[in-house]
């Protein structure tokens, strides 16, 4: 149900504001709802002048983005279509933690963005005006509000990570897809997440409503729709690393949009690479031996989920060079010879996919190198966001530390995590007074046994 106003508000301290100044000795007339670009607009018409209340469909949330848009979409008349836009924000006040902030501007005189509140809204347009949570923006329940409506039923969807892509790529991939298997557990858990989060925040809204607080001056667009699924069971690793690698592995557009949700949910923790690391064959003779294996990338065909990650990191598509590691099976992106950054970007593993055992570790030129039994070269495993280090005394060398004792052991292990079990002193001690140089897995061994 809606929120009730109560008290009259006791206005704005900013007295040069359209919303200070407006007069309404009728409450004002709602017109319409409109989308322009990526924003919800729902204008309102007072005696003073039209008020359009935005919501953003998108994470933008202040008031130069809808500002541009609506003076793109009215031009020049944009201040006779409106004398204030006003923005609900995502994020919400100090003082009452579950009511959502608003951002005003005029479009003539004070053409400032100022806070106002839900009080001194209800006051101009005559009524409380309604808010959407932003897990609840649906586009059809926004057009076809209207002052009174009870709450739309709505399921929640954030609109900062919305699971489209996500469903639509389950929904083409055969039975018994691993990928498909993380795509729905990733959308319903997201959902999932969603419902409870804008329940939470409705429950506390009501609650500050009821004491008098500024949520007591709105009312609601749109409530949850009920959850009908069980909480969803996440796959085994297993199976949400062979999913990712099927999906990274791709190079259509719905794949590229999975692969950036999963970048911005948790980075691609179930990827089997890690961090994009920089490479210099020119001034590095391992990097250079390297190198020297690597072979063109097919230049007919769009780029792979990783490889159109390493375009992005370049500087010009039309002159970089995509390569390929044949040993790694990742993509390696040569960039345009004028750059003044490193010549090579390539992906580092999470696990290097070999039973040989680590013969010597090499650091070099900023980057750790194991090299097998069988002669093969890797890039030292890391994690996005948690890479490797030494000669120095910090979260990299340590990382490097916990990294080579677990593939003394086993040569698969997995990047070394920030809650992994610490590294042996001795080898910490070793990394951290290193420079360029070669160890050997006996020297590792003794290392790693020393106590200072």
């Amino acid at each position: 149900m809606g929120l009730i106003t109560q008290n009259a508000p006791e206005g704005d301290s900013t007295s040069q504001t359209w919303l200070s100044r407006a007069k309404t000795p009728v409450p004002a007339s709602f017109l319409h709802t409109e989308f322009v670009g990526t924003f919800a607009v729902q204008t309102w018409e007072t005696d003073s002048g039209n008020l359009a209340l935005i919501y953003p469909l998108t994470a933008t949330s202040g008031t130069t983005t809808a500002y541009r848009a609506l003076r793109q979409h009215h031009g020049e008349n944009l201040a006779s279509q409106y004398a204030c836009l006003v923005i609900p924000q995502i994020r919400t006040q100090v003082i009452h933690p579950y009511t959502p902030s608003l951002l005003a501007r005029d479009t003539t005189g004070h053409t400032e963005e100022y806070e106002t509140s839900w009080q001194q809204l209800a006051l101009v347009l005559g009524q409380p005006a309604p808010y959407w949570f932003h897990q609840l923006r649906d586009r059809d329940a926004l057009s076809g509000w209207y002052p009174g409506a009870p709450p739309a039923l709505v399921p929640a969807a954030d609109i900062a990570t919305p699971v489209a892509a996500l469903t639509e790529l389950a929904a083409d991939e055969p039975a018994g897809s691993p990928a498909a298997e993380v795509c729905w557990y990733l959308a319903r858990d997201v959902r999932r997440r969603g419902h409870r989060g804008v329940s939470h925040d409705i429950d506390e809204l009501r609650k500050e409503a009821s004491a008098g607080g500024d949520a007591a001056h709105l009312v609601l667009g749109a409530v949850p729709a009920p959850l009908h699924r069980p909480d969803p069971e996440e796959p085994s690793e297993m199976i949400r690393r062979a999913g990712w690698l099927t999906i990274t592995e791709r190079r259509d557009v719905l794949a590229h949009r999975v692969a950036d949700f999963a970048q911005s949910w948790n980075a691609g923790a179930d990827w089997h690479t890690g961090d994009v690391t920089e490479l210099d064959p020119d001034t590095c003779s391992t990097a250079r031996e390297w190198a020297a294996r690597l072979t063109h990338a097919p230049r007919d065909q769009p780029p792979t989920v990783l490889e159109k990650r390493l375009l992005d990191n370049g500087n010009d598509p039309e002159r970089d060079v995509l390569l390929h590691d044949p040993v790694a099976g990742t993509p390696v992106l040569h960039r345009q010879p004028d750059t003044p950054h490193a010549d090579m970007l390539t992906f580092s593993l999470q696990r290097l996919p070999t039973r040989s055992q680590l013969a010597t570790l090499t650091l070099s030129n900023g980057n750790a190198w194991v090299r097998t039994d069988d002669g093969t070269l890797w890039l030292a495993p890391e994690r996005d966001g948690y890479g490797v280090g030494y000669g120095y005394s910090g979260t990299g060398c340590l990382t490097l530390a916990r990294l080579v004792d677990a593939l003394l052991d086993d040569i698969s292990a997995p990047a070394a995590a920030p809650d992994d079990t610490p590294a042996p002193r001795g080898l910490f001690t070793l990394l951290q007074k290193s420079d360029d140089t070669t160890y050997t897995r006996a020297q590792l061994i003794a290392a790693r046994t020393r106590t200072a």
